[in-house]
């Protein structure tokens, strides 16, 4: 714990407040565009559409309910 004008922060708290005036400053100056953050942000982007964890769980889900059915039918 820090601190600071009578006030207690603890030390993850002070680093969130420095990420958080870091990610304002990146924001509004011209670091914007060759900022590492904007790289990663990038590199995210492109890889979303290789991902295909979206599509796995629509298949679980549409399986789980043709199973809930087939057991519905079964029941009946």
């Amino acid at each position: 714990m820090i601190e600071i004008l009578g006030v207690k922060l603890s030390m993850e708290a002070l680093g969130f407040l420095a990420a958080f005036v870091a990610s304002e400053v990146i924001g509004s100056s011209k670091l914007k565009e060759n900022s590492i953050a904007q790289m990663i942000k990038t590199l995210i982007d492109n890889l979303k559409p290789m991902r295909k964890e979206d599509e796995k769980v629509a298949e679980v889900r549409k399986a789980a309910e043709l199973l809930r059915e087939t057991l519905r039918r079964i029941g009946d």
